[in-house]
């Protein structure tokens, strides 16, 4: 089986009706509601980055909630009551992850348009505010992901109890994960077995595996069956495997965000694991570069047309095919309802071949 985007752009009509018709609403009211909150107890109109927070919310293709929601369809029809909010909190959770992940990164682009830091920047310059505007935005930006975090707190901890150490595991592995993806960068630690911990814990496990545990424990299903977990790590890793290549070989208009920084910050990624065996003395001399200063743009433009020649570009696509492949061919084994194990299919097919 290969991977057709025409074929899998699409994804199953339940879990989309449920983002646009029930997600989305719910967070725009309760980010509502924070506004007025925070306005109220403040005692001034301008205490607006709730607000601010809310249009960051308005893109992204909400994967995790998504998985949440067929791993919550395994238990049967009946819905829990908390699967909205549990969603919202993964949406939040993630907001979190990005906005602190532009800021640890200096990004200057998210979804096609200025990172949230760059956003309040403007901000700053356009009022003819006092002090520094990229300090400021940096400063509220930093307050922004931080009342993401505390929002996705606050409603996961009325979860219950066989759902609360599989949100509080996520949360330690997105750390973890973020933790790996800095100090491997600044030591230079590119090995196989650092570049696929990072990319499990960093995002493969939180984006599939853990959020399809959440909502099988809401449902009443305290353990997933292991061909879903299975499944679950390996929709992950194929999820992140694509997001490594976008960040290397990417269209920016298509990604909205820059593409070479991964190449720039030697970020410890399966690509450059990979490529260690595989490029010749002049890549490997450029490869050495990566996450220094003396890396150059011609440098980075020149590693990167290596990373094509010598093979490691396709040995990654090949990786996430293969995975894939797998993924579907558990739930397949894993006798689901037959629109959750569809759903699940298109789910890891979406997730893996994307341009953005």
């Amino acid at each position: 089986m290969t991977v057709n985007a025409e074929k899998t752009a699409v994804l199953a009509t339940d879990d989309v009706t449920f983002v646009t018709g029930e997600l989305r609403p719910y967070l725009a009211d309760l980010l509502a509601r924070e506004q007025g909150a925070w306005r109220e107890r403040a005692g001034t109109s301008w205490a607006d980055l709730p607000e601010a927070l809310a249009a960051y919310l308005g893109g992204g293709k909400a994967l995790r909630p998504r998985f949440c929601y067929w791993g919550h369809a395994l238990a049967g029809p009946d819905s829990s009551p908390q699967l909205l909010q549990v969603c919202a909190a993964l949406e939040l959770l993630h907001t979190f992850a990005l906005i602190h992940d532009d800021l640890m990164d200096n990004s200057g682009t998210r979804r096609g348009r200025p990172a949230l830091h760059r956003e309040i920047a403007a901000q700053h310059r356009q009022g003819g505010w006092a002090g520094d505007p990229d300090q400021y935005g940096h400063a509220m930006a930093l307050l922004a992901g931080d009342l993401a975090f505390s929002v996705a707190s606050r409603l996961a901890a009325a979860l219950p109890a066989p759902a609360v150490p599989i949100w509080s595991r996520m949360v330690d592995e997105l750390v973890l994960g973020q933790f790996l993806d800095l100090a491997g960068s600044a030591r230079q630690d590119r090995s196989q077995g650092v570049a696929r911990a990072t990319t499990l814990l960093k995002s493969g496990q939180y984006t599939v595996t853990s959020p399809l545990r959440l909502g099988a424990a809401l449902g009443g299903v305290p353990e997933l069956p292991a061909e879903l977990v299975r499944y679950g790590d390996l929709a992950g890793e194929a999820f992140q495997l694509r997001d490594d290549l976008l960040g290397v070989f990417g269209d920016p208009g298509r990604t909205g965000k820059p593409v070479g920084d991964d190449l720039i910050c030697g970020k410890p990624t399966q690509l450059l694991a990979l490529a260690a065996d595989m490029l010749p003395p002049y890549g490997q001399a450029l490869r050495a570069l990566a996450g220094t200063s003396a890396l150059t743009p011609s440098d980075a433009a020149e590693l990167t047309s290596e990373l094509t020649r010598c093979g490691a570009r396709d040995r990654v696509e090949q990786k996430i095919h293969h995975n894939v492949r797998l993924a579907c061919a558990l739930v397949d084994r894993a006798a689901l309802p037959s629109r959750a194990g569809d759903a699940l299919r298109k789910l890891a097919m979406a997730a893996a071949d994307r341009q953005r």
